[in-house]
Parts: structure tokens; sequence; C-alpha cells
């Protein structure tokens, strides 16, 4: 992590692209700082350490300003775009990321947070973004640094204890409410938003992935210290079955309550600052790339596979549901929700339906060796689909590391025992 004049790079492998400069936020300083008369510096870093964030580039811009009353005035945004196509790019580019961002940011968002207002609550969801574009196939994003405001991330390797699960939660509530609101105000949302994490157009990539991690995986399991491993591990799923239970999430239940996912919903996805006593002031979501109409079990199952702390994962799991789900009711009926209200135990069984289990296979296959994994230089995308022996040694690494195994020692089982890691249910005929 290097450090110049006060101004921390907590990646300093992240490659920069040379046309972000002073001049592309030319039309951003005009407006929020119509009173500077030039730019006086302007220093471009990575805004997150090495294993935040595998899908795009994220950059924290500090701007030096002189002022029309002769003072100086520094200003940080937070830039976002695309990976270059030889870094995973091309890739991550069939799923439709950005396109649908863009349209979350300059559209739904700001009508959710509008839905609130005109209830007489002032809640905001996200960031304020004050600059999209679309320049030679390329979309890009320019947000306000939360950092300024004293938001700050939480430890992924340490998880969330008990109050950041019940902020985060009931943050994910009040997003879930307003969509759920607005569709029914405004009718469906795009069809890109019937598609996530999966997509009928990736099938050779999902698959492809699937089968680059299933061997390393596999082989890591044996080394968690699970009782019976060889029963898991015998069970574990093939890849037209993994491939099977991927696609079913494309089948939202139209008999359920439904809504608009974050898609994406973990500890790295949110910001919180702090009280003077510590207690959790603000809370704030990032990051609407993966965004899905369906059922919220999908960033349940997810958000709290990845992001409970290990001592209440499993202990507290249901006592999660019962807290996103009293402050889901609370918005519906704050925002004048018509349909039927979900009931508790209607959400509990959707936890469990075969279309909503691919987001705990996934999020344990996928993100959470990843989450539990110490920042380090080769945690990007193209180490982690590297066909070659140092990407298969690192996987290894990744899926046995000792902090990883001690968790899936016991959520593994945990989910197996539900019913919800039976992937004989995906077979096909």
């Amino acid at each position: 992590m290097s450090q110049s004049n006060g101004i921390v790079n907590p990646n300093e492998h992240l490659s920069i692209p040379e046309w972000i400069t002073e001049k592309y936020f030319q039309t951003v300083l005009e407006k929020d700082e119509p009173d500077h008369v030039k730019v006086l510096k302007f220093t471009p870093v990575a805004a997150i350490p090495p294993g935040e964030n595998f899908t795009s580039i994220m950059l924290r811009i500090y701007i030096e300003l002189e002022m029309k009353d002769g003072s100086t005035k520094t200003k940080t945004y937070v830039f976002k775009t695309m990976l270059p196509n030889e870094k995973g790019g091309s890739d991550i580019e069939l799923f439709g990321l950005f396109p649908k961002e863009l349209k979350m940011y300059q559209k739904y968002l700001p009508a959710f947070e509008a839905l609130y207002k005109a209830a007489g609550e002032d809640i905001q969801l996200a960031p304020k973004c004050l600059h999209t574009e679309q320049r030679e196939g390329c979309i890009h994003f320019i947000f306000e640094d939360l950092s300024t405001r004293k938001f700050q991330n939480v430890d992924r390797l340490k998880g969330l204890d008990m109050a950041h699960m019940t902020r985060a939660l009931h943050k994910l509530a009040e997003f879930h409410a307003a969509s759920s609101v607005y569709e029914e105000q405004n009718g469906p949302y795009p069809d890109e938003f019937l598609e996530g994490f999966v997509s009928l157009k990736t099938e050779k990539f999902s698959k492809d992935g699937f089968k680059l991690k299933e061997k390393s995986f596999k082989k890591s399991m044996a080394t968690w210290g699970m009782k019976d491993a060889e029963k898991y591990i015998k069970s574990f799923p093939s890849v037209d079955e993994y491939w099977a239970m991927s696609a079913s999430t494309l089948d939202a239940d139209p008999l359920d309550f439904n809504t608009l996912t974050h898609g994406d919903f973990w500890s790295s996805n949110f910001m919180c600052n702090y009280l003077s006593n510590g207690a959790i002031d603000q809370l704030i979501l990032v990051d609407f790339q993966i965004c899905k109409w369906g059922s919220p079990a999908m960033d349940l199952l997810f958000f709290i596979t990845i992001s409970a702390a290990k001592d209440i994962r499993i202990k507290e799991f249901d006592q999660f549901i019962c807290i996103y789900w009293e402050r889901l009711i609370e918005c519906l009926k704050l925002l004048k929700y018509q349909k039927p209200l979900p009931k508790l135990r209607d959400l509990h069984a959707s936890l469990y339906k075969k279309q909503n289990s691919f987001y705990a296979f996934f999020a344990v296959f996928n993100h959470l060796c990843l989450i539990m994994f110490p920042s380090d230089k080769d945690s990007n995308l193209h180490s982690l689909t590297a066909e070659t022996e140092e990407g298969e040694n690192w996987r290894l690494r990744v899926a046995s590391n000792p902090t990883y195994a001690n968790v899936m020692k016991d959520l593994y089982p945990f989910f197996y025992n539900r019913g919800l890691f039976n992937f004989d249910d995906y077979k096909t005929e």
C-alpha cells in the first residue's frame, strides 16, 4: 500500500487508464464547484484494495482546486469504469452489468428515494451519482466520495456483528420495499432485470468457470475438517446439475412476494458512518450491477452466507430473516403497497425453494472463499480464471485457506441438511 502527501493508494498494482485526467472532470467541477478557478493538482489512485471488487475499476480522484477568493480546496470523487478486455472485461460484458447499473442510477434509485420522500421519510439508499457517460463502448460513473462524510467499509475478513447485520438487513428491506411498490405502480422492469448472476447468454462461461474451480474446491473440502466429508464430496454437483440449478433462478414464482433484488449484496457493497459513541449512524448501499427481479430469498441467502461473522452466521440465521421481514413490512405499509403483505412463514419457505438455492451454493463456492482470503496482488478476475498451473495453485490456496475452512466445516453441512445442497434435485432426465 503506497502513500504520497497523505494520499493512500490501497492497490499500487492497479493500472490506471491514461485518459482519466483533469480535463475529463471539467463538467463535474463546473457544477459541483462553480467557484473554482483552476485545477492545481490531479491525483488518481485505486479506491479499494485487491480482492474487494472483481468486475470493474474503482478509483478515488483527488483534485486540488484554486478558488475565486484565492483559497485552495481539495475535492475527492469516486470513479468507476469497466475492466479492459484483456483483464476479464470481455467476459464481464456478457452479463450487461454496466448498462443495468446506468439505469439504476439514472432512473430507478432516484425514483425509490422519491417514494420515501413523498411518504414523509428522508431515506438515502445510494451515493449521489454526479455524472454518467457512455463513450467508445464503455460506461463511466462519477460518484460523491462517501469517505468525506466518514463512511467506510467493514472489514470483510471479520464479518459483520449483530449491529451491522441488523442495519444492513433494514436497508435491504427499504430498497426491496421501494422497488416492489415502484413495480406495482409503474409495471414490470425491463427484461434485462429478469437476469442476475445467471443469464442464458452466459451458459458456456458459467459452465467453464465451474469446471475450472471444481477440482481445487473438491480437493479442499477434504481438508476442512467436516465429519463425513466424503459424503459431501461424493454428492457435489456435476456441471449439468450446477447449470440446471443456475438456470432455475430465472424462474421467478409470480405467486411469491417478488422484488428487485440487489443481486450482489454483501459487506463490501454497503458503507457505514458512525456516531461518537461508536454506534452506526447511516448505512448506504453501493454497486447495483446485478439487480434482478425475483424473491428476496436470493439476497438473504447470499448476504447472510457471505457477510455474517462466524459466531452468529448459523446461530442467528432464522433471526436475521425475521429482522429483515419486520422492516420490510413497515416500509411496505409506509409506501402503501396494495398487494397482500408477505408472511414470515412464506419468507422462510422461500429460502428452500429450488430456484433460490443457487444463491447459497454460489456464495460459498464462488464468493466466500475469495472474501475470506487476505488481500493479495493476484486477487483479481484474471488469476481466478487463469487456465495455468499458477492459476490452479492460486485457486487451491483460496479454497483451502484455514480461515475459510473453519467456516465451511459447519456451514456446508448446515445447508446440506436443509436440502439446499442436495443437487440430485436438479438432475436432468
